[in-house]
C-alpha cells in the first residue's frame, strides 16, 4: 500500500512527502488566501498522469529498441463546472525528439501504457476521459494512430 504524510507548513501551504523522503510543496490560489509558495493540488494530479504515462511509454520504448534525444509531455485538463470541479477531459501530448523513432512503436507504447501499464491514467480516466496525441521532431501525428485490428 502507497503511502505519503502531508503537513500544513503556514497559511495555506502544505508539503507532501514519500516514504523515500521525497517532498512535494504544495499551496492554495490567492482566492484562498494562498501566497503562491506551491503547485496546486490538482496540478499534480496533472503531472502524475504526465509522470505515470511518461515513465511507461520510455519504459516501452527501451524494451523496443527505440531511443529518442528528448520527451517532453504536456498534459491538460478540463475541470467540471460545479464542485467539486473534477477533471472531466485530459489531453496528454508527448512531443519526441530524436533520429529513427518509429511513429508506429511510440503509438504501440501509448497504447500499453493507457490501456494496461499506467495506473494513474487508467484511476483518472474513471473520473473523465483522455485524449492522447504525440510528436515526432515537430510532426503531429494521430491517436491513435495504428488502425484498429492491425495487429500492430
Amino acid at each position: 500500500m502507497g503511502k505519503v504524510t502531508v503537513s500544513w507548513v503556514g497559511k495555506m501551504q502544505f508539503v507532501g512527502e514519500d516514504g523515500a523522503g521525497h517532498q512535494v510543496a504544495m499551496d492554495a490560489s490567492p482566492v484562498y488566501g494562498g501566497e503562491n509558495q506551491g503547485t496546486r493540488p490538482m496540478d499534480l494530479m496533472l503531472m502524475a498522469l504526465g509522470g505515470c504515462t511518461g515513465i511507461e511509454v520510455t519504459h516501452i520504448l527501451r524494451k523496443m529498441r527505440v531511443s529518442f534525444d528528448k520527451l517532453t509531455i504536456a498534459v491538460e485538463g478540463e475541470r467540471a463546472a460545479d464542485h467539486p470541479k473534477i477533471f472531466t477531459r485530459m489531453r496528454v501530448v508527448y512531443d519526441f525528439q530524436g533520429a529513427n523513432i518509429p511513429p508506429e512503436k511510440v503509438a504501440q507504447a501509448i497504447k500499453l501504457a493507457d490501456e494496461v501499464y499506467c495506473s494513474a491514467a487508467n484511476m483518472m480516466k474513471t473520473a473523465g476521459s483522455i485524449e492522447y496525441a504525440f510528436k515526432i521532431n515537430g510532426e503531429e501525428y494521430p491517436y491513435p494512430f495504428l488502425k484498429e485490428g492491425s495487429g500492430n
